[in-house]
Order: structure tokens, then sequence, then C-alpha cells
């Protein structure tokens, strides 16, 4: 029995036995080993994860700016369903002539915005303005474009008894003294300023004035003709789309209307290239785009020309979290030649591409 016991007593002991140091290391070795992996996995992934967001937003910015530019260019020349944009069918009783109230011409460009950027320069064709928006990119381009705002549309709701009677119309919400005002039917568009309304009457009055820029006085301040329902009011703008840099220092697309002030409408847009689709042969299909100011497209007659319009932007990230480092160059308009290089900082860049029939020229 003596026996036994002691033979139970060394194997209990052999059971409770600890790890000897060398077994302990080698479990520290593999652990480590194990651990060091799954970092290098947890950190790839998470870099990997944050680029891809990085990427998806720069997509969701580009496309909200193509968004912008396409809903606008498609509506350039927009005059209420008039069809022919000529000095023949649209007028004006606006004392001025400038680049704002022009809206014989519903579309310009300017190309690759020149000087520094303290004073960028630039020039707008068909108009020869140089009328260069405030803090905008060199090297840029811009798009003016000049319509009706249908969102404020209303009807014409009683004859005119002459060129110079006040407007009748369906409802007073979207306008007010001195906007710059256009009726229109299907053979003429009169572009004029509101000076006064009468909100219990529904009519709009538009004499002649002082005000800015004010109309004429009669017989140019009259409209062309009395027009009668079913013409439209609505009111006139000119947009103009460029980039310049936000408050963050960050570049973004921006556009005004009316000369007003700039609104920032997409940020970590860097770049915008544009040309234009001109028909030569009368079919309605562009058969060659050109740049503003380029061979061809300088006159109002050769701007008449133009159907189509293709637009390439630039878009990056809006931070620098990105380690490897761009400086990369861009075809941003997609005619062969670099638009621009990257400066060698840390953003994701992309190109995005359109192409936009202008259904109202």
């Amino acid at each position: 029995m003596d026996g036994r016991v002691m033979k139970r007593g060394s194997f209990y002991n052999r059971k409770i036995r600890g790890l000897s140091l060398v077994e302990l290391m080698v479990a520290l070795t593999i652990g480590l080993i194990i651990l060091a992996g799954v970092s290098t996995l947890f950190v790839s992934s998470r870099k990997t994860y944050t680029t891809q967001d990085r990427l998806a937003r720069l997509q969701e910015n580009a496309r909200f700016a193509m968004q912008f530019l396409i809903k606008d260019l498609r509506l350039a020349g927009y005059y209420g369903c008039l069809d022919e944009i000529s000095s023949d069918t649209v007028h004006s009783t606006i004392n001025s002539t400038g680049f704002t109230y022009d809206a014989g011409t519903p579309i310009e460009g300017l190309n690759s915005v020149g000087g520094t950027v303290s004073t960028p320069t630039g020039t707008w064709y068909p108009s020869t303005s140089t009328a260069v928006p405030s803090g905008i990119k060199l090297g840029t381009d811009a798009v003016t474009i000049r319509m009706q705002d249908v969102a404020t549309a209303v009807d014409l709701r009683a004859d005119m008894p002459q060129p110079s009677a006040e407007l009748k119309v369906t409802s007073l919400s979207n306008f007010t003294t001195n906007d710059i005002l256009m009726i229109s039917d299907c053979s003429s568009a009169d572009l004029f300023q509101v000076t006064s309304t009468n909100g219990s009457a529904l009519t709009v009055q538009h004499q002649s004035g002082t005000g800015t820029p004010g109309n004429k006085n009669p017989p140019d301040g009259w409209l062309s003709k009395s027009y009668a329902p079913p013409a439209q009011v609505m009111r006139f703008l000119t947009r103009r789309y460029y980039i310049r840099d936000n408050a963050n220092g960050i570049p973004s697309l921006y556009r005004d209307d009316n000369g007003g002030a700039a609104t920032e409408l997409v940020e970590g847009i860097e770049s915008l290239k544009i040309s234009y689709g001109k028909d030569t042969n009368g079919d309605n299909v562009p058969n060659i785009y050109l740049k503003p100011g380029d061979t061809g497209l300088t006159s109002a007659a050769d701007w008449s020309s133009v159907v189509s319009v293709r637009i390439g932007i630039l878009a990056r990230t809006v931070n620098t979290k990105d380690t490897d480092v761009d400086s990369g160059t861009y075809d941003i308009d997609g005619n062969g030649s670099t638009d621009f290089t990257a400066p060698g900082d840390r953003n994701k860049r992309r190109v995005f591409q359109a192409t936009v029939l202008l259904r109202n020229l």
C-alpha cells in the first residue's frame, strides 16, 4: 500500500509541473508573430477602407458637379417656347447692353484663365468681355449660360392693350421690384426690369426710370409688341460656372447669377475644361470641337453654329491623408494633351467627362 501511495504522488507531481523557460519563450514568440500579422492586416484593412471612402466621396462630388453643369447647359437659350434666337426675335428694354444682360447670346466660353492669382485675366467669346470672375483659378475654363429660370414661370392672364402696358400675371410670389424678367411666347421674347408690382391686382409694371440698370426711355423702353396668353413671364439668368478656392483653400465649383455673389456648389473640383461642338454642315451634329477664341469660334456667327458642349472636370480628395504622392499629369478635356500636372501632394484625383447637347440652340 505504501508503494501505491508513493506512485500516485509521483504522478500528481508530474501533472502540475510548470513550463520551462524555453517553452515560454517559444510561446511568446509565436504569440507575437500572430499579433504582428493581425495588426498588419488591421492597418491594411483600415487604410483600404479610408482610401475607398475618400474615393467614394470624390466620385459623389464629381457627380454633383456634373449634374449642376449638365442641367443648366441643357437650358442654355431656354426662352419659353421660342425656338429661334436672333436679333429679330429677342429684344431688350434694359438700359444696358453689357455682359450681364446680353440675352441674344445664350452661351459664352472663357478658355484657360491667365494673369496672376490676384489679377486673373481672360476673354469671353463671342462677346470679347474681359469680366473675369474674382478669385477664379488660373489655367481653368469658365462658361456663361443665359436662360429663363423655369422655376419662376408664371402665365400672362390677359392681353396687353399696348406694348407699354402693365403685365397681368397669375402670381407675384417669385417677383419683386428691380428684378430682371423676360416675357416670351413662341415667336419673340422681351427683357425688362420690374419697376413696381401690385399684389392685389397681380400686375407687373415696367416703366422707364433711373434704376440700375433701369429701362430705356420710350419708345425704346416699350416691349417689342403687345403680348397675350399663353405668353409666360420668368426671371432672366446670366449664370457663370467657374473654379475658385473656398474659405479652407480647397478648389471648388462656384457659380454666380447676374453678376451677384458667388455661391460654392461642390468642393474638391480642381479644374474645369470645356470645348464646344460646332456644326459645320447644317445637320445639327457637331463636326469639330473647339476652344473659345480658336479660329472658327470667335464671332457671334461662329457661336451660332455651336450645338453641343464637352465638359471635363478634375476632382480631388479634400484632405491629404494618403501616403501616396501624386505627381501625375491629367488630360481633362480628352483632347490628348496635358491640362493639369499634380503638385506632388497626397491627394487622389480622377477625371470625369460628359458631352451635352444644347437643346435650345
